[in-house]
């Protein structure tokens, strides 16, 4: 009888046993993943990698992942000339000076004083299966005065090799050796690799002739070079995905002209931030003047076209029925937030990660400058926000203008 009545109770304490271990499991993933979500991205995260060759795409969208910190280079046409004069007065050179950061930049050519106010302009081309292509920038008004140039380039291989050639196409070119940013878990394309980026100063060879608009040829080392399309479809077998894998180059170009506000800003970031689903990513700049207008600049790595739209959505994935990419630029601690690319009230309806650096797309790399509104003006940073729905992308360089 004593049996019987005890059984209940034992009973009891085994189903709450079992529902107490169940909790603190629950609690403690939750705070290691609440933990993991407020950690600044590092050099070793690593995020849906796969031992299988997944063409750039997650099985589902993967989980949030976030960056908080200063920004890389923070300029104005006052700390450009400062930065000037103190390498001209020095006996560093200017390849020295531009390898001591991550945005390896100098000034020491530049003429003083800077005339006017500081701008950028970028473009780029994408390199997959060639290795090789053409920049076409433009944008840069006359009467502009050359600041400084970066080329910015990417890949997915076993380890890093930060060289490229580059110049004026038609013209002479000259090898270049970039600094190299710390690598990102490669974007679902080969196991047992890494996507590496790359930063260069070629101020030099943007300088070689005159003007600054013109069309730029650049060579990375690549594994396939017959110009095959980067994703296959119905009339493009794929292509053998021999290592390593070239992703695209990007220019960017600062420049000073009188039309330009003399206190207009320049802040840079770099990466690489690998993400399939949610990415956010604070940058911390000082303080934001209160001009007029912004200018944002986005270069990053194996986004893919969509098949809706003419191609202007992200890739329609099998569990996502018409989603699209999403870029956000918004207040660090809430409020203003401009929705610049993607459906749903954006500035402009196309993706900012479809490969359309090059043709034919889709082509993986990929070069997106927006103008809006200055809505940020006396904050201390900002933040950019990415919403993929699978597609895994890898964004390198953000750029930010104030004027």
């Amino acid at each position: 009888m004593r049996v019987k009545k005890l059984t209940p109770i034992i009973v009891s304490l085994i189903v709450l046993a079992v529902i107490t271990a169940i909790l603190v499991r629950y609690r403690s993933v939750e705070a290691q993943q609440d933990r993991a979500a407020k950690a600044p991205i590092t050099a070793k995260a690593a995020l849906q990698q796969t031992t299988e060759e997944g063409h750039g795409f997650a099985p589902s969208p993967g989980p949030e992942v976030k960056s908080e910190k200063n920004s890389d280079l923070v300029l104005d046409a006052d700390e450009v000339e400062r930065r000037a004069a103190q390498e001209q007065a020095s006996d560093t050179t200017a390849a020295a000076a531009a390898a001591a950061s991550l945005i390896p930049i100098s000034f020491k050519a530049v003429a003083l004083p800077v005339q006017g106010g500081i701008d950028h302009v970028a473009a780029g081309v994408a390199t997959r299966n060639s290795g090789q292509g053409v920049i076409r920038l433009r944008g840069v008004p006359p009467g502009s005065q050359l600041l400084g140039a970066l080329l910015v380039w990417g890949e997915i291989a076993p380890a890093a090799f930060p060289n490229a050639v580059f110049g004026r196409d038609c013209g002479p070119l000259a090898n270049v050796a970039g600094v190299t940013l710390p690598p990102a878990p490669q974007p679902n394309w080969v196991f047992g690799t890494s996507f590496w980026g790359y930063v260069a100063d070629v101020r030099a060879q943007v300088a070689a002739v005159p003007g600054i608009n013109g069309d730029y040829r650049v060579s990375l080392r690549t594994g396939v070079n017959n110009g095959r399309c980067a994703v296959p479809d119905g009339n493009c077998p794929p292509a053998p995905l021999t290592l390593p894998l070239s992703e695209g180059a990007s220019l960017v170009v600062i420049y000073s002209n009188l039309c330009v506000p003399r206190n207009s800003q320049l802040f840079f970031d770099v990466g690489p931030q690998t993400f399939s689903g949610a990415s956010i990513n604070n940058h911390f700049t000082g303080v934001i003047r209160a001009l007029p207008n912004m200018k944002h600049t986005r270069i990053g790595g194996d986004g893919q076209l969509g098949v809706a739209n003419c191609g202007l959505r992200t890739f329609i994935t099998p569990f996502i029925q018409g989603s699209d990419e999403r870029t956000w630029v918004e207040n660090l601690f809430g409020g203003a937030s401009i929705q610049i690319k993607g459906d749903g009230g954006g500035l402009n309806r196309d993706s900012d990660w479809n490969g359309y650096d090059g043709e034919t797309l889709n082509k993986l790399w990929d070069t997106h400058t927006d103008a809006f509104d200055n809505r940020l003006a006396g904050q201390i940073g900002y933040r950019v926000r990415y919403q993929s729905t699978g597609d895994t992308i890898v964004w390198v360089m953000h750029v930010l203008g104030v004027k």
